[in-house]
């Protein structure tokens, strides 16, 4: 079994148990200690999970950006239904800036339809996404690789995005509150920022557990949004705001 594969599979449970031994894990998943061992101790240097003595436990902190891996396995039918319905408001002849965001990953695998289209990302995975399954032109930011998202973030990346002006900016977040838009991590604020300013038309993309929570970079007002897509209604409060605001509310 590949690396990849048995850090998913050990997130799967650990996202249940919370905490566990390493030899209950072993029995599990019918792995050797040593083994796991030495896939706990690679997944802890990547912030996932914290070594206890004889185990582990899973690391999911509002004020720590979530690894990549994690992010993968939440809400996966709410981000696919999320990204069909976003799918339905692009076409050919389209330029985007795509963040690292695992909910726009999940759109990214229907870009084979369209034709003519350029993507500027500093994300690792949507990257690979992209240059797998479609004929898009994608261009790859330069910067520091953050190990725990597989993004580029840093100032080479910001003044590379400078070099860039793009019809659409397909993005999601860490958190959604009435204060608006927030990161745990606020270098990708920073990025997003940036690719927000350098682009005509803005959607992001949200499933329901991402409202009510606020992070420690508040990103954006929803002044600069045009479009938000989730997966339920949210509060009358948020209704309001967003028709205040003139952004436009879709529900998958």
């Amino acid at each position: 079994m590949l690396i990849d594969e048995r850090h998913k599979k050990i997130i799967e449970i650990l996202k249940k148990e919370k905490i566990i031994s390493t030899k209950k894990l072993a029995k599990l998943l019918f792995f050797s200690e040593a083994t796991l061992r030495r896939d706990l101790i690679k997944m802890e240097q990547k912030g996932i999970l914290q070594r206890t003595r004889g185990g582990a436990s899973i690391l999911e902190s509002f004020a720590n950006e979530s690894s990549i891996l994690i992010r993968e396995q939440k809400q996966i039918q709410e981000k696919r239904r999320i990204a069909l319905k976003c799918f339905e408001l692009l076409k050919d002849n389209t330029s985007f800036f795509v963040d690292s965001s695992s909910t726009v990953g999940s759109l990214l695998y229907y870009f084979q339809n369209f034709e003519n289209i350029t993507v500027i990302t500093n994300s690792l995975n949507n990257c690979s996404i992209l240059t797998k399954t479609t004929k898009a032109a994608v261009y790859l930011t330069p910067g520091l690789v953050d190990q725990k998202t597989n993004s580029l973030l840093g100032s080479d990346t910001i003044e590379y995005i400078k070099n860039f002006y793009c019809n659409v900016f397909l993005f999601s977040c860490s958190g959604l509150s009435l204060h608006g838009i927030s990161e745990a991590n606020s270098e990708q604020s920073l990025i997003k920022r940036e690719m927000l300013k350098h682009s005509k038309t803005h959607i992001l993309l949200v499933d329901h557990t991402k409202f009510n929570k606020n992070y420690l970079s508040l990103s954006y007002g929803f002044e600069d949004i045009d479009y938000i897509i989730t997966d339920k209604l949210p509060d009358s409060a948020y209704i309001k705001l967003f028709q205040e605001n003139k952004t436009k509310l879709i529900i998958a």
